[in-house]
C-alpha cells in the first residue's frame, strides 16, 4: 500500500467507525503497519470488519486479510509445478510462487494435468522409469497417475529413485527379484 492509500484507508474506517478514535496521525501510524498488504485485500478487509465491529485497529485489518488469502487458498487447489521435482530449490521456488499467486487472487487458474500424463518436464522421454510409471497410480504413497510419488506423511517428492517399487510393478517396469516379494506385499 501507498501512503496514500493508507490516508484513504483511515478515512474510509473513521466514516464506517466513527466510535474509532482516529488522528490525523493515524495514517502515518498505520502506514508501516499495512504498507506490506495488498489495497485491495485492505479494503475488502475493512468492509468485512465494518459490518461485525464499531472498532477497528491495523492488527484486525491484518488478520482479515490474512483470513481473506487463506480463503483463497483453500477455495483453489493448488497445482503440480512443472519444476522437475529433482531439482528441489526450483521445485519449492515454483511451489512458493504458486501459493503467492493463489492468495494474492491475480492467479489465473492453470488447468489440470491430463490424468494419464506425466509432467512437461517428463513427457519426450520414453526410456525414463519415472515418465513411464507416473502412468499408473502408486499402490504405496497413493500418488495419483501423472503425479510423482511422494515420502509417506511428508509429501515431498522422492529424488532418489524414480517411483516406489510398487509403481514400478504396477507399471510394469519391474518384476519381483529374489528378497522382493516381502517389499513387494509391503508396498501394496
Amino acid at each position: 500500500m501507498l501512503q496514500a492509500e493508507t490516508a484513504r484507508l483511515v478515512a474510509l474506517v473513521a466514516a464506517m467507525c466513527p466510535s474509532t478514535h482516529l488522528t490525523d496521525a493515524t495514517a502515518d501510524a498505520w502506514h508501516p503497519l499495512l504498507a506490506d498488504l495488498d489495497a485491495a485485500d485492505v479494503r475488502t478487509a475493512v468492509t468485512r470488519l465494518g459490518r461485525e465491529r464499531s472498532r477497528i485497529a491495523a492488527s484486525d485489518i491484518r488478520a482479515e486479510v490474512r483470513a481473506i488469502r487463506e480463503e483463497r487458498l483453500a477455495r483453489d487447489p493448488l497445482p503440480l509445478p512443472d519444476s522437475d521435482p529433482d531439482d528441489p530449490g526450483r521445485y519449492r521456488a515454483e511451489l512458493l510462487a504458486l501459493v503467492a499467486e493463489i492468495a494474492s487472487g491475480r492467479r489465473v487458474r492453470r488447468p489440470p494435468a491430463a490424468p494419464g500424463g506425466p509432467p512437461s518436464h517428463l513427457a519426450g522421454s520414453r526410456r525414463d522409469p519415472r515418465a513411464r510409471s507416473l502412468r499408473v497410480p502408486c499402490p504405496w504413497c497413493g500418488a495419483a497417475a501423472g503425479r510423482p510419488c511422494t515420502v509417506p506423511r511428508l509429501g515431498t517428492p522422492l529424488r532418489r529413485a524414480p517411483a516406489h517399487q510398487a509403481r514400478l510393478l504396477a507399471a510394469g517396469l519391474a518384476e519381483p527379484g529374489p528378497g522382493r516379494e516381502e517389499e513387494t506385499r509391503w508396498n501394496r
